[in-house]
């Protein structure tokens, strides 16, 4: 019985071990930070989802055709590459 409880324990040690090292905690500067939005988004370029704040989020105001303001209209990207990729009339392409 009590060899079965040592190979349990060093089963677990190991599994607990083999984990931290291949799935190490992500750096300080990655986590959201206070007054971080967290809800997720959809990019606009993509349709991928993410968090707000690991995003860039651009908003525009833009104006009818009757001279009245709309409402800002928010665009979200997954990084600014694909921001740039949006502006430049690009359609997003996976696995390309």
């Amino acid at each position: 019985m009590f060899a079965v409880i040592i190979v349990i324990l060093i089963i677990w040690a190991s599994m607990w071990a083999f984990y931290k090292f291949m799935y190490p905690r992500a750096p300080k500067s990655m986590m959201p930070k206070e007054g971080d939005v967290t809800t997720p988004r959809q990019c606009n370029f993509c349709g991928n989802s993410l968090a707000e704040y690991r995003g860039v989020l651009e908003t525009k105001p833009s104006t009818a055709t009757d001279g009245s303001v709309e409402a800002n209209q928010e665009l979200f990207f997954c990084n600014y590459e694909h921001q740039a990729d949006f502006h430049a009339g690009k359609t997003y392409t996976p696995y390309a």
